[in-house]
């Protein structure tokens, strides 16, 4: 009961005033990308269901797509891969308008592999375009896939499609609490800072607690992994899951990321990071898969870490 009540209080959030500055450890940052739909609402097809099934036009919609194009979902796959596997990987959620947490120390990294993002992206989209106007050609020789719904002004020139595909990374400076330098009356300037001074505490909270998540999520697939299964094989001996290797370098990844975005000072998080780093590092999945007793002892030592996590409310 004293090891829970323990791990309430260090996983509670401190108070504002003991929250270090983050503003030289963190920094904001957004990232988007558009990309020309193909998907669009017609409203002849919409007129001719509503007109099939006697439904009235608002409540129905048709839909037509007019091109199919395996470099468009390239593109698509892609950006949507960069978003994944770098911007939400390496950062943690700030705020419901897009804003994530990136810590400086990761800042190096990220900027590396978004610029080469960057490039591939629009190496990608170049490559679609240079394709377009044959493709529009041939779209218009196969005009009968669409039937009527065809329409040659649904197919922009190549220099305003360009315009169609963008993308954009934007980093700014995270403002502490105290950081107002507007012209306002005093029980003004008092009530902003106070909703500011909610907003900065309940951020910090929600990217630990979105971390404190991760790291439970990687040990509980780590813990299935590494335990027997319920059968024998055919010589009689213990059957196991498969173990996968890059599980067990998400939870590296997850390691550092603990140690960079520590931004309360969390005595727990800095343990269980340490913990982690003498139960993980190291650790061959070859070695596991061929050593039962070395596999069943690393079971119970992830096991026994995550039971001690912080249970965030759940």
């Amino acid at each position: 009961m004293e090891q829970a009540n323990n791990i309430q209080q260090l996983a509670a959030a401190p108070s504002i005033n003991n929250i270090p500055s983050i503003s030289s450890s963190a920094m904001l940052v957004e990232f988007g990308f558009s990309i020309w739909g193909t998907k669009k609402q017609d409203k002849t097809a919409t007129k001719a269901i509503a007109n099939g099934t006697g439904a009235d036009t608002e409540s129905v919609e048709g839909r037509k797509d007019i091109m199919r194009s395996d470099k468009l979902t390239a593109i698509r796959k892609f950006a949507a891969n960069a978003r994944n596997q770098i911007h939400y990987r390496l950062t943690l959620p700030w705020s419901d308008m897009g804003l994530r947490l990136l810590p400086t120390a990761a800042l190096f990294d990220y900027q590396q592999a978004m610029s080469e993002a960057k490039q591939e992206y629009w190496r990608l989209v170049e490559d679609f375009l240079s394709d377009y106007d044959f493709d529009v050609s041939q779209r218009q020789a196969e005009a009968e896939k669409l039937g009527t719904l065809f329409n040659s002004r649904d197919y922009p020139p190549t220099d305003v499609l360009r315009g169609k595909f963008g993308w954009r990374c934007i980093m700014s400076h995270i403002p502490e609490v105290g950081d107002f330098r507007l012209d306002l009356q005093a029980e003004a300037a008092d009530a902003i800072k106070q909703q500011y001074e909610d907003f900065y505490t309940s951020s910090i909270d929600a990217a630990v607690s979105d971390l404190w998540q991760r790291v439970r999520n990687n040990l509980e697939t780590i813990t299935r992994q590494l335990s027997p299964k319920d059968e024998v094989d055919d010589n009689g001996d213990q059957k196991y899951n498969k173990l996968y290797q890059s599980v067990f370098d998400t939870s590296l990844e997850l390691i550092g990321m603990m140690r960079d975005c520590n931004l309360t000072g969390d005595t727990q998080m800095a343990a269980v990071t340490s913990q982690l780093e003498d139960a993980l590092y190291g650790v061959s999945t070859d070695m596991l898969k061929h050593n039962e007793t070395a596999r069943l002892d690393k079971h119970r030592e992830v096991q026994k870490i995550l039971d001690n996590l912080p249970s965030l409310g759940m």
